[in-house]
């Protein structure tokens, strides 16, 4: 995720984080994200969007993750 944030041009990163798997409702992760720090939390995943060289360099040739 790290080495995603540094080019942030014309991408998109969406983390997951594991408390949102708790949750089945989005209004009640809309009211519990604002007090959480992404920092501080174990993150399930990660969603990238972005041109596929981009992608291509963050997954290498692990295709189930692209």
């Amino acid at each position: 995720m790290l080495r995603a944030v540094e080019q942030l041009q014309n991408h998109a990163i969406v983390p997951f984080p594991a408390f949102a798997r708790s949750l089945h409702d989005y209004r009640d992760y809309e009211n519990a994200f604002p007090a959480r720090d992404l920092a501080e939390e174990e993150i399930d995943g990660l969603g990238l969007a972005g041109p596929s060289k981009w992608i291509k360099s963050l997954t290498g040739s692990l295709k189930l993750l692209r």
